[in-house]
This record gives C-alpha cells, structure tokens and sequence, in this order.
C-alpha cells in the first residue's frame, strides 16, 4: 500500500461516501454510498490483482534460482569415488568430470577428452570457440 495514487482514491472514495450521504435527498440516499463503494472495490480489485501478481513472480524466481543453484554443482572425483559437490567446494588438484554446454568454474588442465571447445568471450571478448587439448597433445 505504497502507492500514492491508491491512498488517494481510498481517501477520495470515503469523501465521496460521506458527501453523497450528507447532501443526498431522503430519495437518493439508499443509492449515495455507491460510487464511493465502488472506487474501494476498484482499489480492492486493483491491489488483488497486483498482490497475486506479485505472488507468482516471486514463485518464478524462486524457482529460477533453485534451478540455478542445481546447475552450479559439478562432479569431481575425491579419493576414487564420483562425488556432486557445489562449484565453490572444488579445491585445487580434484579432477572434475566436464559436460556439455556447462560452465567450466575454475582453471584446468584436460586430463582426457576429444573434441573439446570453450566459449571464454565471457572474459577474454574472443567470440570464437577455442579448441582445447588434453596435456599430453599440447
């Protein structure tokens, strides 16, 4: 309830009401709460729309970051057994199992693999695909 506007259609609808009430004659006063009732229902309308708007866009980013967070582990081998940790938790020397299309989230050396190509214009601006070798054919 930040919006100025809607604090200003509340107050204007009350006005509205007592006004109508005050100064309608004893024929029109059974109808002269209308359009002020109808200003607070449009408000009602308006912040309920907004309110559930609001609601599922906080759902979708929710849900964008748990699926962030799923894309942020990786495979790397710790004292021969295939372990899923998060992409902070590597530590220098732990072999890590690469997969298509992910992201790469340290230096390394490629330890076996054929074909293999990076997209580094994240951080060198090289737009091209750079090949990569394993150590022994470098």
């Amino acid at each position: 309830m930040n919006d100025f506007m809607l604090k200003l259609l509340i107050v204007a609808a009350f006005i509205s009401i007592i006004v109508s009430m005050i100064f309608a004659t004893e024929d029109e006063r059974s109808l002269a709460w209308v359009e002020g009732s109808a200003i607070l229902v449009a408000v009602l309308v308006v912040t309920s729309v907004t309110a559930w708007n609001d609601y599922k866009k906080e759902e979708q980013f929710l849900k964008l970051n748990a699926y962030n967070d799923a894309q942020n582990n990786i495979i790397v081998l710790r004292q021969g057994n295939h372990v899923e940790i998060n992409f902070n938790d590597i530590q220098v020397g732990e072999i890590v199992q690469i997969k298509p299309g992910m992201n790469i989230p340290c230096d390394a050396i490629l330890v076996q693999g054929t074909g293999v190509t990076t997209d580094e214009s994240a951080m060198t601006g090289e737009s091209i695909e750079l090949k990569k070798e394993t150590l022994e054919q470098c």
